[in-house]
């Protein structure tokens, strides 16, 4: 029994050495060389080949090195068979808050702003308005997180969820839902799952129901966003910048139009990466749990 890291667009040897001084008398190969496949019986996957899975004969669980689903639902072969787990760690959402915060504070308390009239050797006070209200669509677990430290500095906060409530963030459900969200945020940040009922959730229609200062911040997953409607968006003042950490094609292609758009910040998928000591332990509890059976389709 052993662990496979099939993970595409960063090293993982790091990762892999950690997870043997854990379990010292484990497998544990990287992709892709894997060279004892029958060995596997938990899967590590991050931007994997569609259909790996097939390769490993004796397969029990399967894990997202991240928050997000989405490669993993979208993988025909990875089905009932399997328990589909995700790893989530405080780091990663300690690290999803300070991005979408860096970006919040240093525009809402015009921090770039006084840096060009540093340049220009001017002395002006800026107002700053009352507290913003920070939008989420998708209230998990890094969502709840990133809303929670919002408040923590006084923020106002909303919410669109599929059904639950929170004594802390108002929620709010539905088209009509999504309408009051973005009709009420100041910065609006998607994090919610992708799947067919998310896919382009902004789009020409949401946008027109945001104000025209708001700010977009997509730490989500690319395809929330439909791009040409966000460029139309954004040329036509519907919204003032977008913040963009995810895109449908990754890396983003050199002669993308968001790369020179004077509205849109541009960041390479890097809101938000677990601490590699945080993630092996997850995941050593994972196997720990196949190797008991704990994933058997009789428990």
């Amino acid at each position: 029994m052993g662990i496979a890291l099939i993970i595409t667009d960063r090293p993982s040897d790091g990762l892999a050495q950690l997870l043997r001084q854990f379990l010292p008398d484990v497998s544990v190969q990287v992709w892709p060389d894997i060279t004892d496949p029958d060995a596997v019986t938990l899967a590590v996957l991050w931007q994997h080949p569609a259909g790996v899975t097939d390769n490993f004969p004796n397969l029990k669980a399967v894990t997202s090195l991240g928050a997000g689903m989405d490669h993993i639902i979208a993988d025909q072969a990875i089905d009932a068979r399997y328990q589909q787990l995700r790893v989530m760690t405080l780091s990663l959402q300690q690290r999803m808050a300070q991005y979408v915060l860096a970006y919040v504070l240093q525009d809402w308390r015009n921090l770039t702003n006084y840096r060009q009239q540093q340049k220009q050797h001017q002395w002006q006070v800026l107002e700053t308005d009352a507290s913003p209200t920070v939008g989420f669509l998708g209230l998990g677990a890094l969502g709840e997180f990133v809303a929670d430290r919002c408040r923590d500095l006084g923020f106002n906060t909303v919410a669109w969820t599929r059904s639950q409530q929170h004594p802390a963030h108002p929620c709010f459900q539905g088209r009509s839902g999504l309408k009051k969200v973005c009709q009420a945020s100041d910065y609006l940040v998607v994090l919610v799952p992708l799947n067919q009922d998310t896919r382009e959730v902004i789009n020409r229609e949401t946008l027109s129901w945001c104000q025209p200062h708001t700010v977009l911040i997509n730490v989500g997953r690319g395809g929330h966003v439909h791009e040409q409607d966000l460029i139309a968006a954004l040329d036509n003042k519907v919204i003032r910048h977008a913040v963009l950490d995810v895109f449908v094609e990754e890396p983003l292609p050199e002669a993308h139009p968001f790369w020179t758009h004077e509205k849109i910040t541009v960041t390479p998928h890097i809101s938000a990466r677990s601490d590699d000591n945080q993630t092996a332990a997850v995941i050593v509890d994972y196997y720990r749990a196949v190797s008991q059976s704990d994933f058997d389709e009789e428990e």
